[in-house]
């Protein structure tokens, strides 16, 4: 019998038609060896996975906004509530952007921000950070500690957002290292109103790869904090600029418009599959793999982070200049600078793969990042500001460029992982500090991973 092909299945849509229609993609068998000298996918070891990576990302994904379809109407009561203080002169304020990503996407100047909710964390255990906040004041945070418990007694209204960097009684005790919660043992319902549920899973990663059994893989934070953010952002300007409207509104609007683009980075899958296998055999053969994002920071620091790949700005670029992977993620679709670098790379011989729209506001500007691009991925997020409409306001707010971005980040780098070690060769990733034993780990797995180096 005829062993399959996997790359003529690409070529010929079988993978794709077949696959999703099913629900999962066709494998082939492990350690399958093919009859073509020029296969990318000569011999496989797929240590009995059978869901690609990235679709096991791409799932966790679209579980994560599901479950957050139920956190709606507490969504609308919170906002009317918030809605209600703005009008009396009081504040809203933020610290739920524990993490890499949600630091930078819920930055009160990001792009598309309505400018209502006020950040107001420092640092990670900074309890300094909740003194300035009136009584009628509201939070929506991802800290519990005395500071936070001392804001809600002198009649700030505290909403805890959970999050997996932050400890809480949502985990098994003792997950947490003491660093990532509060020493005197106080839990999110010990000083808050209310709690939120953001659906981050508390271990952070969405792929479970049996080659890298200690922790889940490809972090997830960046979702459920950003969406729920957004959908907060949404219903408290629709609320201000329209008392009548009704209690849960925009907020669905952003979730549903979310959600849908997510499920678009579907068609993505085939291309996405045919890049990382180029990635791998780069990095395979000495290359180095080194990501940017200039206009915003959140994607390049959504690398080296808890369930993040430890290969990415490692090592020597000069070194194998024509092996090498540059990875770049914009919200613009020609921002000049990341056009101007992936240019750069190119001429030196790297691949250059980028991530970001393909449109701005109806405008389709020349030298488009994804066109110059040797892999270019569209993030299904033309808009200046956002998905959502206020009337009354010219800009549009609440975007989805840097979830939708994200994702596909996330899911090139969980199928990057998936062609590596279909090769025999599994990539280092980082587990969490926030976790009981991360550091420890992290340094002695250090010496193997630059040793191997990926």
């Amino acid at each position: 019998m005829a062993k399959l092909n996997r790359r003529k299945m690409i070529q010929t849509g079988a993978l794709l038609g077949g696959g999703v229609a099913a629900g999962r993609w066709l494998e082939i068998p492990a350690a399958a060896h093919s009859g073509e000298s020029d296969c990318r996918w000569q011999q496989e070891y797929t240590f009995g996975h059978t869901v690609l990576f990235m679709e096991e990302y791409y799932q966790g994904t679209l579980d994560i906004l599901g479950a957050q379809s139920g956190e709606l109407d507490q969504i609308g009561d919170l906002t009317s509530r918030a809605a209600s203080l703005v009008r009396k002169g009081g504040t809203v304020w933020t610290s739920m952007n524990l993490g890499h990503m949600p630091y930078y996407e819920q930055k009160d100047d990001r792009r598309g921000s309505p400018g209502i909710m006020k950040t107001h964390s420092t640092s990670l255990g900074a309890e300094k950070d909740f003194d300035q906040m009136q009584k009628g004041d509201i939070v929506f945070t991802n800290r519990a500690n005395k500071a936070v418990l001392a804001a809600r007694e002198r009649g700030v209204y505290v909403v805890c957002v959970t999050i997996n960097y932050w400890n809480n009684e949502f985990r098994p005790p003792g997950y947490n290292h003491p660093s990532h919660g509060c020493p005197d043992g106080l839990m999110l319902r010990d000083v808050s109103n209310e709690i939120l549920h953001s659906h981050t899973p508390y271990e952070q990663g969405l792929v479970h790869a049996p080659e890298i059994p200690e922790f889940a893989i490809c972090p997830s934070s960046g979702t459920g904090s950003g969406s729920i953010h957004w959908m907060l952002n949404a219903e408290i300007a629709n609320k201000l600029a329209n008392p009548n409207a009704k209690a849960v509104d925009k907020s669905a609007q952003y979730l549903r418009v979310l959600t849908e683009r997510v499920e678009r980075t579907r068609s993505h899958f085939d291309r996405i599959r045919e890049t990382t296998a180029i990635m791998a055999e780069r990095v395979r053969a000495g290359g180095r793999w080194f990501g940017k994002s200039i206009e915003h920071p959140g994607f390049e620091s959504e690398f080296h982070v808890a369930s993040g790949v430890a290969v990415v700005n490692f090592g020597n670029w000069d070194a194998n200049r024509e092996k090498n992977v540059m990875f770049i993620n914009s919200i613009s679709p020609a921002y000049p600078e990341e056009v101007k670098l992936a240019l750069e790379k190119q001429v030196e011989g790297a691949y250059v793969v980028g991530v970001g729209p393909a449109s701005t506001d109806g405008v389709v500007p020349h030298g488009r990042l994804i066109d110059v691009a040797d892999a270019g991925f569209d993030n299904f997020s033309p808009e200046s500001g956002g998905v959502i409409k206020i009337a009354g306001q010219s800009k549009s707010i609440c975007p989805t460029s840097g979830i939708v971005g994200n994702v596909i980040q996330q899911m090139i780098i969980a199928q990057w992982a998936d062609e590596m070690v279909r090769r025999g060769s599994v990539p280092y990733f980082l587990l969490g500090v926030y976790r009981e034993g991360g550091r420890e780990y992290n340094a002695a797995m250090r010496p193997f991973f630059e040793k191997q180096g990926f």
